[in-house]
């Protein structure tokens, strides 16, 4: 399914149209990648589309040489962008393996005991990522240069404050962070005590400190995020996905997730700032993926403009109730002010958190299925 609206003000007849197709792949892999926004911005108007399953698009765009430009997520850290020119009622096919999607800003990772995010960055979609770790999170000026951190489940060590406030400036930054399982306290905080060393069993006996009170730490509020180290080794089958965008990408509207070990993050309690991405509603272990944006008053724009990059969220004419998030050149921003557009995602003007209570080490017991949703996550984060 292709879905296409231009944002035009003027008359339709001024504006001569053609059309651009192709095939998104990976940096390095070459493998097809679906669920990719792919547009020309055109003096402030926007013609746009997702390509399909098999990584295809076909665009209609006004004649010219334009600028095709390639993004998944917010376009902050993958995106392309290809030179081509439309001819008026035709066709312009580019060639295979050309439009490739890119990753533009760093990624880091900090490890963990049980999963290896890291593996699926690097092996699996062939893109960079760098390892920090929890004495990094230390250096704000650090984290910065990086578009996303990815922090795996089962932390080396405690977090102090400054840890906490840090990650809180990150995302309120425009940063993204994705997180699984026990890797909720970077978020909530923790008992006080590293998980190192301490395996499940130890930890279903005293769940009891993991309840749904205060924790030390954190920086997400416990009446926003409350979770528990109580879940049980099961298979959840049929599992809900009531996030339109991922059940798209998967073609498929439930997914069966194996969870290997016990003492899992449950979610006791949720905020409505949370949009939930994927739902138990059969074994009453209620939300499994969740995913949020952060809003930020006075978030620092420094960093887009010295790259000569800004996120932006865009409101089509006429179509105000479907805005999109595009990042453009700082270039074409006056057009984009001009019509009414503003500054930061459409969903929030910082970054945003994914929460994940399953786990993503990359074999064993991740299905096909969950490897193409935490490839999802990857290039959309």
């Amino acid at each position: 399914m292709f879905i296409l609206f231009s944002s035009c003000k003027k008359n339709s007849d001024s504006v001569k149209l053609g059309f651009v197709e192709g095939k998104v792949i990976s940096q390095t892999t070459q493998k097809p990648w679906a669920g990719v926004l792919v547009f020309v911005d055109h003096e402030g108007d926007v013609y746009y589309t997702s390509n399909n399953k098999e990584g295809y698009f076909k665009l209609t765009a006004p004649v010219g040489t334009q600028t095709l430009n390639i993004q998944s997520g917010r376009g902050k850290v993958f995106r392309n962008q290809i030179t081509v020119e439309i001819q008026e009622g035709k066709s312009v096919t580019i060639p295979n393996g050309v439009v490739k999607l890119t990753q533009v800003a760093n990624i880091a990772y900090i490890k963990g005991y049980y999963d290896e995010i890291q593996t699926i960055i690097i092996d699996s979609l062939g893109y960079n990522a760098d390892e920090i770790t929890i004495a990094d999170l230390h250096d704000l000026n650090l984290l910065e240069t990086y578009g996303a951190i990815f922090l795996n489940c089962g932390k080396s060590d405690t977090l102090d404050s400054l840890a906490y406030a840090n990650l809180a400036s990150f995302v309120a930054n425009g940063g993204s962070l994705y997180v699984s399982d026990w890797a909720v306290e970077y978020l909530i905080g923790d008992n006080g005590s590293s998980t190192k060393g301490m395996d499940y069993t130890s930890k279903l006996i005293n769940k009891n400190i993991h309840s749904c009170t205060p924790r030390t730490g954190g920086f997400i509020d416990e009446s926003e995020l409350c979770t528990s180290k109580e879940g049980q080794i099961t298979t959840i089958t049929g599992a809900q996905i009531p996030y339109v965008p991922l059940a798209t990408f998967l073609n498929k509207n439930t997914v069966d997730i194996e969870y290997d070990l016990p003492g899992w993050e449950v979610i006791k309690q949720l905020g409505n700032q949370w949009t939930v991405l994927i739902q138990d509603n059969n074994f009453g272990y209620g939300p499994l993926a969740i995913m949020r944006s952060i809003n930020a008053n006075n978030i620092s724009l420094k960093n887009q403009l010295d790259e000569g990059w800004i996120t932006i969220c865009h409101i089509p004419p006429g179509n105000p109730n479907n805005p999109i998030t595009i990042t453009i050149s700082v270039n074409a921003w006056p057009a984009h002010q001009a019509h009414g557009d503003y500054i930061g995602s459409c969903m929030g003007t910082g970054g945003q958190i994914i929460f994940t209570t399953f786990h993503n080490h990359p074999s064993g017991h991740t299905s096909q299925d969950i490897m193409n949703i935490l490839q999802y996550f990857i290039l959309n984060i």
